[in-house]
């Protein structure tokens, strides 16, 4: 009898050991899908890890879990996020930022003279499309697609980077206020960088549903997105655990 009790306690205590020791070494869940928001200022990209019921914002190399929406070009290298940033102030004609502001939007020439006119960077009217014009092993022109792909592609690869494994599948958020053509455009930009994006949800409703909103006992909510770029309040009406968008401002 006691030689059984011996041998049923070494077996719960090696479970025990299997079980911290797979917490400590064996791979993280592998998701499926990335979340993604690509902010006017910051960008973050997440993942739902299976089997624990936590959303993990996944950080980049040096822990920062956003990275500045920004894209400096040189003569030999682009750079993005914190190193772009670190390149504004000495390369401020060929850095790029607030690319959401324009990507998708068909300005008149009042319009975009008027929204070019903050920036230090050269935009160019290509018939009611703005483009970039910089300066990187001579004169470019890019899209604000390309730069939104290259943030696409530096959130892309911080997940694969934290995950060990390559990752294709995303959801991305957009302005609630965003037209077709825009969103058509925001998933163009991650097609460039790579990925298929399943689906386009708004920032108010991602925002709803980040806080479990979608599974409490409520019919109207208010959501107040104090972002870098723009102030956004939205009504939102939860009809069958979807989120409607009944008026913006």
């Amino acid at each position: 009898m006691a030689g059984e009790i011996t041998i049923l306690g070494s077996a719960v205590l090696t479970l025990l050991l299997a079980g911290y020791l797979a917490q400590q070494y064996l791979p993280l869940p592998t998701p499926k899908v990335i979340g993604i928001d690509l902010g006017t200022t910051y960008c973050s990209v997440g993942a739902f890890l299976p089997g624990t019921g936590k959303v993990k914002v996944i950080p980049d190399e040096s822990g920062h879990n956003s990275i500045p929406s920004m894209v400096s070009f040189t003569e030999t290298d682009i750079h993005v996020g914190y190193d772009g940033l670190e390149l504004a102030d000495s390369n401020p004609q060929n850095t790029i930022y607030d690319a959401k502001r324009f990507i998708g939007k068909i300005f008149t020439q009042e319009e975009l003279e008027t929204e070019i006119s903050r920036y230090p960077f050269k935009v160019l009217n290509n018939n009611g499309t703005a483009e970039f014009s910089v300066i990187s092993n001579g004169t470019i022109t890019v899209s604000p697609e390309y730069i939104g792909s290259r943030l696409l592609l530096k959130l892309k690869k911080m997940a694969e980077d934290y995950f060990g494994m390559p990752v294709s599948n995303a959801v991305i958020s957009v302005p609630a206020e965003f037209n077709l053509r825009q969103r058509n455009c925001t998933v163009q930009a991650a097609n460039l960088a790579g990925l298929k994006i399943l689906r386009v949800i708004n920032e108010p409703t991602a925002a709803a549903m980040a806080y479990g909103l979608h599974k409490a006992d409520v019919v109207n909510v208010l959501v107040i997105d104090l972002g870098g770029g723009t102030l956004d309040v939205s009504l939102l009406n939860k009809q069958g655990g979807m989120f409607l968008t009944r008026a913006m401002a």
